[in-house]
């Protein structure tokens, strides 16, 4: 690799045969694997290695891109990213961009500077796994059509942006002829892409590369040959094998240095003489060459001669002459493609930075990040430079600091939590700067919650009620609602109801809106941590009553309804948050928040997708970022309630995506548990199952549990359990986790479905008087409730028990079963019950009636994309055709699918296309075109006469 005098590189990759064949195995895209990531000590030729493989994917001819993380840029946001793809965007053209549609098109204008900039940006930090996948398409587009290799080296320098982004590629690996290569120090590299490489590796779909010293007879085709045996020896153990290691020892040879030992110098980073070699080429430069250098080491990874010539204050001239001479020493190369200077290792940019002096670096930072701001560049960019110059006192500088926090808080939060850290630093001590303080706190408690750090959220949260005068009741109030939801997100509910109270009993009398405000979230945290609450529910109510806010009554008319179940309180609720415009709601979504979820609790699930729509749509206008994605979980189980799978499964992706970003395992349980749900339904078993002890796994080392969730990961996977054809695993499971018969660890709301399953499971075991057992308890559960979805479980549960027994009485339960899930919109277990109908007529071989209700099962398991029971419905239709002569149906004999049927009936019901369209989450064009087709097969050419043609059919 080196000849020793010049330090360039000579021949082959030596003694990395094995990690070259796997390398081709990755690009031959072998055993699905897509990612490698190469791992080792500094010097030991990881670069090298991926050098090697962009070589062998330019002579396939797949397109290249490549970048490195710098460590003195490691908040530059998506650093690697931007500096691999941004040149190459310009290549691509507006045309091929154009197929990303806008508004992945916007959110990568968030991203890569190449790109126009489409006015403000919607997202918030909450959601940037939308970003993420923006840039899966743009990678998947970057593939077509030769293939693409992106080689990202120094990762353990990345910034967390970049980081979040790999977690994210390597869980949902573009659908594209794509290589990632990947290179890091071990014991540098977060954590956080250390465990997503690991789970890739488990999955098959990365390659990790640890690269060990070089053997010595590797080694020493890297030495002059002219050096003798014992030089060759002493060389070599003084290297130990490292590549790097070994050309500084080279050149230390060269220049008369006395090789040492391995000892490491005490920055911690190389061996004393290794660092000693790369010092010495400094030293051996004239005294501007050197600032020069010093200036490159400051400005960043990649350099040109104006930037140089602002931070080092120096003429162009000059500092073209000196980077001609450190280019002729190899310390600095140039980049043919960029034009751009860099350092031709970033060891040794490390060391001279280390070797300009402290004072000069702080002036060379300051007229760095004046330089980048004259010239426009992003907050990010000049920020680095601002934290690294300014001292404390500087209020220009907090202000620089406080807008790279702005710029970069909805796309990389971590980020923004440094550069805000950064700027409270600099504040200065006098009593002036509080509320400049209590503001920067404010908004990094956001950063950090939006990161997932919540413990240190709340610290933050609890510095700002310290540092919050007395007086200042409303913003006091406001702050401890906020940090007792933290409180109680991190499971503490006894410390986030003793902080409430402590600030209620401080304003009770003084601020009566305040007290109210600390009152009502008092209430509403007893409703979600299962206490009763019921002492303080009518003081709560008369307060929010007494002050006028109707937001605030709402919320506490909402809260109290999950204690006491009282229905007028839930209308009254319903009335002032309708009445409300949205320039009034904005200000506290809560309200939207406890109305829906109330909603949901007392089965008013179409008023709850209203509620929880609005109040979604509102987070996402006032970037409340904080809320958008419970918001998004609770709409999600919505929709799976009303049968809109495919909706659900979307609002499923999202809220698992959002968990995963901000390491919130509230959010992850409750994503899992209706992920569970949803792909048991849809029909994927297998990995429902997964998602369910998953979602277990999470619960059951997570501090404490909440009521919505009390119950609900145990029923839905052992729903899937039993779906699967394991009704003993479920049975087992519901008991073990629900503390037994009368499970009272299971949530009273959960209950009668956990008896459903149970009464379903025993039937399916052959037992069928423990089924009837189940269902009484059922049906005793359902009771106490008196809820309508509830009831209509414990009806299914007695149609299950009885109809082995008794098939009559069983379809009477059914079709009763039926009409409540109907008439409450609960599609999919409507269908079940209607599915349970018909097996129970068949039994009494009233073959019409069954026919009938598989009829109505079919439409909506159709309509709701419930996969799991279509297979079912045709195994009883099936046994029907066995049992007697089959009537020829409108869809038969016209040869109509399954979803022109959907469409006809819908069409024939009078909807137009648009509403057709809006039901069954179809366009209007697509609607269109499924209406020309069934035209030609029933032969007609119009609506009214394909009405008339198919209501004929429905009575023949």
């Amino acid at each position: 690799m080196i000849d020793g005098v010049r330090g360039k590189p000579v021949g082959g990759l030596r003694g990395r045969a094995r990690e070259v064949a796997i390398l081709r195995g990755v690009l031959a895209g072998e055993s699905g694997t897509w990612c490698v990531a190469v791992t080792g000590e500094p010097g030991i030729g990881k670069s090298r290695l991926l050098t090697e493989l962009g070589k062998l994917a330019d002579a396939e001819g797949r397109t290249v891109l490549s970048a490195r993380a710098a460590e003195f840029e490691s908040h530059l946001p998506f650093g690697v990213f931007v500096n691999a793809i941004d040149d190459q965007l310009a290549e691509l053209g507006p045309a091929r961009l154009a197929a990303l549609g806008p508004q992945q098109l916007a959110l990568l204008a968030t991203m890569f500077p190449a790109l126009p900039a489409a006015g403000p940006p919607d997202l918030v930090d909450a959601e940037r796994y939308r970003l993420h996948r923006a840039v899966r398409a743009l990678l998947e587009l970057l593939a077509e059509p030769s293939g693409l290799v992106l080689v990202f080296d120094d990762l353990h320098w990345a910034d967390e942006g970049s980081v979040e982004l790999l977690d994210h590629l390597l869980r949902h690996p573009p659908q594209a002829r794509l290589v990632l290569a990947l290179a890091g120090r071990p014991r540098q590299t977060s954590l956080r892409l250390w465990h997503a490489l690991s789970r890739a590796a488990a999955d098959g779909v990365a390659e990790l590369l640890e690269l060990a010293p070089l053997s010595q007879a590797d080694a020493g085709h890297l030495m002059p040959e002219r050096l003798g045996r014992s030089r060759r020896e002493e060389l070599y153990q003084a290297s130990g094998g490292n590549p790097f290691y070994l050309e500084a020892l080279v050149r230390a040879g060269e220049r008369g240095i006395a090789v040492g030992d391995a000892a490491l110098h005490p920055d911690g980073a190389l061996p004393v003489t290794v660092h000693a070699v790369l010092a010495a080429e400094l030293a051996a430069l004239t005294p501007q060459e050197r600032v020069v250098a010093h200036a490159a080491a400051v400005v960043g990874d990649d350099f040109e001669a104006a930037s140089l010539a602002e931070t080092a204050a120096v003429d162009a001239s000059s500092v073209l002459a000196a980077l001609d001479r450190l280019a002729e020493r190899d310390l600095v190369r140039l980049d043919g493609a960029t034009g751009r200077f860099r350092y031709r290792h970033p060891l040794v940019r490390s060391i001279a930075y280390q070797d300009s002096g402290p004072g000069w670096r702080l002036q060379a930072h300051g007229r760095a990040a004046s330089a980048l701001r004259s010239r426009g560049a992003p907050p990010a960019e000049f920020a680095r430079h601002v934290e690294r110059s300014a001292v404390r006192g500087d209020l220009e500088a907090v202000a620089a600091l406080t807008e790279a926090a702005e710029a970069t808080m909805h796309t990389t939060p971590t980020t923004a939590g440094h550069f805000l850290r950064a700027a409270i630093r600099l504040l200065p001590d006098a009593e002036s700067a509080t509320p400049q303080r209590l503001i920067l706190l404010g908004r990094l408690a956001h950063a950090l919650g939006a990161t997932g750090d919540l413990r240190q959220a709340r610290e933050t949260m609890h510095e700002v009620l310290r540092l919050l005068p007395a007086e200042l009741t409303g913003i006091r109030a406001q702050t401890a609602r906020a940090c007792a939801t933290v409180e109680q997100i991190l499971g503490r509910y006894t410390e986030a109801r003793a902080m409430l109270h402590s600030e209620w009993k401080r304003v009770e009398g003084v601020d009566p809106h305040s007290a109210a405000v600390l009152l009502v979230a008092l209430v509403a945290g007893e409703s979600v941590a299962r206490e009763h609450g019921q002492d303080r529910v009518a003081e709560a109510i008369a307060a929010a009553r007494e002050v006028g806010d109707p937001m605030l009554l709402a919320t506490a008319l909402s809260a109290a309804t999950l204690i006491d179940r009282r229905a007028d309180r839930l209308d009254e609720a319903a009335a002032l948050i309708d009445a409300l415009p949205d320039s009034d709601l904005v200000r506290d979504i809560d309200a939207a928040f406890w109305l829906s979820w109330s909603e949901i609790s007392a089965d008013r699930l179409t008023a709850a997708s209203r509620h929880m729509s609005r109040g979604l749509h509102l987070a996402r206008a006032s970037r409340q970022s904080h809320k958008i994605a419970l918001l998004t979980a609770i709409r999600g189980m919505v929709h799976a309630y009303l049968g809109e799978l495919t909706a659900a499964a979307t609002c499923f992706e999202d809220s698992l995506e959002s968990a995963e970003l901000t390491g919130s395992e509230e959010l992850r349980v409750m994503a899992l548990t209706f992920g569970c749900w949803i792909t048991t339904w849809r029909g994927d078993l297998t990995e429902a199952i997964r998602l369910g002890k998953e979602a277990i796994a999470v619960d059951d080392h997570a501090t404490a549990m909440s009521s919505w969730r009390s119950g609900q990961a145990e029923a839905m996977l052992a729903q899937a359990m039993l779906h699967s054809g394991d009704p003993h695993a479920c049975i087992e499971l519901l008991l073990t986790h629900g503390g037994g018969a009368e499970l009272p660890a299971v949530g009273l709301r959960t209950r009668p479905l956990v008896y459903l399953m149970l009464t379903e499971a025993e039937i399916a075991a052959g037992r069928v008087a423990a089924a009837t057992a189940w269902a009484d308890r059922a049906q005793d559960a359902a009771g106490q409730l008196e809820l309508p979805l509830r009831t209509a479980m414990a009806q299914q549960a007695r149609a299950i028990a009885t109809l082995p027994t008794d098939p009559a009485a069983a379809a009477s339960h059914a079709i009763a079963a039926a009409a409540t899930f109907g008439r409450i919109g609960v599609a999919v277990e409507a269908g079940r019950a209607h599915l349970l109908a018909a097996t129970a007529f068949g039994g009494i071989g009233a073959i019409d009636q069954a026919r009938a209700h598989l009829a109505s099962a079919r439409a909506l398991f159709t309509r709701c994309d419930a996969d799991l029971f279509l297979p079912q419905v045709a195994r009883e239709e099936r046994r029907l055709n066995a049992r007697g002569p089959r009537p020829e149906s409108g869809a038969e004999r016209f040869d109509l699918t399954a979803r022109e049927v959907e469409i006809v009936n819908l069409v024939s019901d009078g909807l137009t296309n648009r509403d057709v369209g809006l039901r069954l989450h179809l366009s209007a064009k697509t609607v269109e075109v499924h209406l020309g087709r069934v035209y030609t097969k029933v032969g007609v050419s119009g609506r009214t006469a394909l009405a008339g043609v198919w209501a004929a059919a429905a009575r023949d």
